[in-house]
Parts: C-alpha cells; sequence; structure tokens
C-alpha cells in the first residue's frame, strides 16, 4: 500500500519497507537489502499505486462478481498497471488520468470459464451525466441474445454502479439493480429496461454487469451459478463530467 511518498508491503519475493526517509526493498530469502535507482523507485510506485486501485474496484465490485477465475486478480492488476503507467507524469507521485485511459477495462471478464459474451449478444449503453448514471437495456430476442445453461429457467441481469474520486481516494457504493427474465417454450422479446444511479462530477464511473441464473426447485427458485459458472464483466469505466469535488460521506 501507499504510505505517502512510500510503499509498503510485499510483491513476489521482495518487501517494500521505509526506513528512515529512504524507499528501499528487502529479499525475503536473502533479507538483504536492494538499492533502488530512480526508475525503479517510481517504477515500484507506480506498481502500488495500480495495485491499490485494482483492489478498490475489485472490492467494490464483489458483491456482484460472486466467483472469479484463479487468475482473474493478477490479470486485473496487470490492466490497473497499464492504466496507472500511461497516466503517470514526470511530477513525482501525480498522475494525469484526463484520457480516456479506464476504457482499457471496457469488457474485462472476471470468469474466463463463463465470459458473459458468450451469453450476453447485446449491448447495454451506458450515459454519463454530472447527476446521474443512465443504463439502457435494449429489447432483446430470448433466447437469441440471452443464452441459458441447462435447467435455468430465470436470469437476473444485475448491475453495479461505484464513484471513485481518485484525486481524494474516496469512492462511493450504490446498492445493486437488477430485473428477471424467465425463459419460455418459445422465443419471445423481452422489452427494453432503463437503470438509473447516481453520478458525480468528475468521478470515475465503474460499471459491473453479471448474470445470476436460477432453476425452480419445490422450495423456490435455486440460483444454480458456481466457480465454473458465473458470468460478469466490466460493462463501463469512464469519468463523468464535470470538475471532481471532495464529498462528505464518502469511503
Amino acid at each position: 500500500y501507499i504510505d505517502g511518498k512510500f510503499i509498503r508491503g510485499t510483491a513476489g519475493a521482495v518487501i517494500f519497507k521505509k526506513v528512515g526517509k529512504k524507499q528501499v526493498v528487502v529479499g525475503k530469502s536473502k533479507k538483504e537489502f536492494i538499492d533502488m535507482t530512480p526508475a525503479t523507485y517510481n517504477a515500484a510506485y507506480v506498481f502500488g499505486r495500480a495495485s491499490t486501485l485494482a483492489s478498490y474496484i475489485r472490492g467494490s465490485a464483489e458483491p456482484i462478481i460472486g466467483f472469479h477465475d484463479g487468475g482473474m486478480i493478477s490479470r486485473f492488476t496487470g490492466e490497473c498497471n497499464q492504466i496507472v503507467q500511461k497516466a503517470s507524469t514526470d511530477k513525482e507521485g501525480i498522475f494525469d488520468f484526463r484520457q480516456d485511459y479506464f476504457n482499457r477495462l471496457n469488457g474485462f471478464e472476471f470468469n474466463n470459464m463463463s465470459p458473459v459474451k458468450n451469453y450476453l449478444f447485446a449491448q447495454p449503453i451506458v450515459s454519463l451525466t454530472e447527476q446521474n448514471v443512465t443504463i439502457d437495456f435494449p429489447e432483446i430476442k430470448v433466447p437469441k441474445d440471452l443464452k441459458f445453461p441447462p435447467n435455468a429457467r430465470y436470469c437476473t441481469v444485475a448491475f453495479s454502479v461505484t464513484l471513485f474520486d481518485l484525486g481524494n481516494d474516496q469512492f462511493q457504493l450504490q446498492d445493486i439493480q437488477s430485473f428477471e427474465i424467465e425463459i419460455k417454450a418459445k422465443s419471445f422479446t423481452h422489452p427494453a429496461q432503463q437503470l438509473i444511479f447516481e453520478s458525480s462530477a468528475g468521478s470515475l464511473c465503474v460499471v459491473t454487469l453479471a448474470l445470476y441464473y436460477s432453476e425452480k426447485t419445490f422450495a423456490g427458485n435455486a440460483v444454480i451459478n458456481k466457480k465454473e459458472f458465473c458470468p460478469s464483466a466490466v460493462l463501463k469505466a469512464e469519468f463523468c463530467p464535470g470538475e471532481q469535488t471532495k464529498k462528505e460521506g464518502w469511503m
């Protein structure tokens, strides 16, 4: 994690420490101090910042992600590291996120064993204003545009929206919104849906989509998602228009 201008924690076979006013790295096995050049320090700082950002984004989406594949955390951290590297400037500890670097996360699959793109063949549209995050889910043909696994009768299409203030290291969680689609004996058209979340000027908005399938049993509906089958992905990562100001009550 980031402690002011210093990094603390482990990464692979090394441990980052702060000794006085100097950043040092200790090898886990040999317990030797490793001198860091300015370039090495900068790369380590950027990676530390990216790792922290990745953990917060993943954590905010965890309630909707459910099960993910074994390599997801590494893959997601790698994507965030690429973003933070692009946003780094010549000034120490200063990042410029004004470009659309976070577009890199759009479509990121949290479970490669059951990617959303293999089950949903329609593209929800996300619109951002200073007041609202609006998700327009189009009219679809079922089961042509939404595939159901064997035994599944219902699909809950769920969305989460989290807002991040990167300048002040704050974020705001919001309640998950969803709607349910029941498969029928014959093909049918499911009407368009619109979901509206809160926005905040200048904040990074991360929208996550998940599909939860369930079957009907004598005791009620039972979710059939499991580790090998749990589709979820980043739908959109983009900054809301306007200028960011520090908010009261954010985490």
